[in-house]
């Protein structure tokens, strides 16, 4: 038996707050976990890592998202994987909204 995950649109699976940050897990198995992210504009998640690896999107906006200390500007369409444990920090120009991709090991 074959079974999948269809979302049409994903960025309308969460709205952008009038302030903050929220998320929207939109994915989870033994390999692999999603979240979508909506920032307000101007907010920031500061640095941190991520003990497994990972994939961020922009489906939306633009923003800051600096990768071990270097910034970079990413709008829609952005792409990025990230080793584990890669320090990385965001910060949203505009109203943002941001696909996660946690990649895990099978157990």
């Amino acid at each position: 038996m074959f079974e999948y995950t269809l979302y049409e649109d994903l960025a309308n699976e969460v709205d952008i707050p009038k302030a903050g940050i929220t998320s929207c897990p939109v994915y989870k198995s033994e390999r692999l976990r999603g979240v979508i992210f909506g920032f307000a504009s101007n907010e920031e998640m500061t640095e941190h890592t991520a003990s497994v690896p990972a994939i961020a999107q922009v489906l939306e906006g633009e923003c800051t998202f600096t990768l071990n200390q270097e910034p970079k500007t990413l709008k829609t369409g952005a792409w990025v994987h990230m080793d584990a444990h890669l320090p990385h920090s965001i910060i949203a120009k505009t109203p943002l909204k941001l696909m996660l991709y946690l990649l895990r090991e099978p157990k």
